[in-house]
């Protein structure tokens, strides 16, 4: 993907993160990153998700997702990453990059608060963590707008993303619990939708059919 807007314009930006099956065919050896970074971010957020809905305890919680978001999903976003950006697909690598910072970036806010490594006073630690979520918040959300010129999957992705996050940044300065799950059922939201485009992907990758990824938001403003 060099050049999202000429790939995403009309019909073609069904194709934009996305594999043609007749491609397939010929052996290709370059690939759809976008296959793999979906998987790994799809199961790293459902496990997020889960975690923020209750099933452990609120004071563990980040410390019982730490192994798979740094082991596996930040490490398989940055594989996809070098992968896409090898093959000259900007925003594909762009998407990808990002949600790989996140992932580790999280993993090391969790754990250096959690060992004083960042010698952060307890009474700073919520605001700490609001901005840290807030930054991301606004990242994810400029990936949205991106994405109004994608299929319509990966826009529903990012939007869920950007209201989770914020119901998350939102929790950690709050007092209420509330937020918390809130933000773990848009977490959830963007994980089933990550299967979803992941399962269409893969099926292109060996010979099948893609599965409907809905026309671009933004094909819905042009004459």
């Amino acid at each position: 993907m060099t050049d999202v807007q000429s790939e995403a314009a009309g019909s073609n930006s069904h194709e934009a993160l996305r594999e043609p099956a007749e491609n397939v065919q010929t052996a290709r050896l370059d690939g759809n990153p976008a296959v793999l970074g979906l998987i790994v971010f799809a199961t790293g957020s459902l496990v997020l998700g889960i975690s923020l809905l209750g099933n452990v305890p609120l004071a563990v919680q980040p410390g019982t997702v730490q192994p798979i978001v740094y082991a596996g999903t930040g490490l398989g976003l940055l594989i996809a990453t070098v992968w896409a950006a090898s093959l000259q697909q900007t925003f594909v690598a762009t998407i990808l990059g990002t949600f790989a910072g996140f992932w580790f970036s999280y993993s090391a806010m969790v754990l250096g608060l959690t060992h004083n490594w960042y010698g952060i006073p307890a009474a700073n630690i919520p605001h700490t963590l609001g901005q840290f979520l807030i930054g991301w918040d606004a990242a994810i959300f400029m990936l949205f707008l991106v994405t109004l010129r994608l299929p319509l999957v990966f826009s529903i992705i990012l939007g869920a993303g950007t209201v989770g996050v914020a119901f998350l940044a939102a929790a950690v300065l709050g007092t209420s619990s509330a937020p918390y799950h809130i933000g773990g059922v848009f977490v959830l939201i963007f994980a089933a939708f990550g299967f979803y485009a992941y399962l269409s992907g893969a099926l292109e990758s060996v010979g099948g059919k893609g599965l409907p990824l809905g026309k671009p938001i933004a094909s819905y403003f042009q004459k």
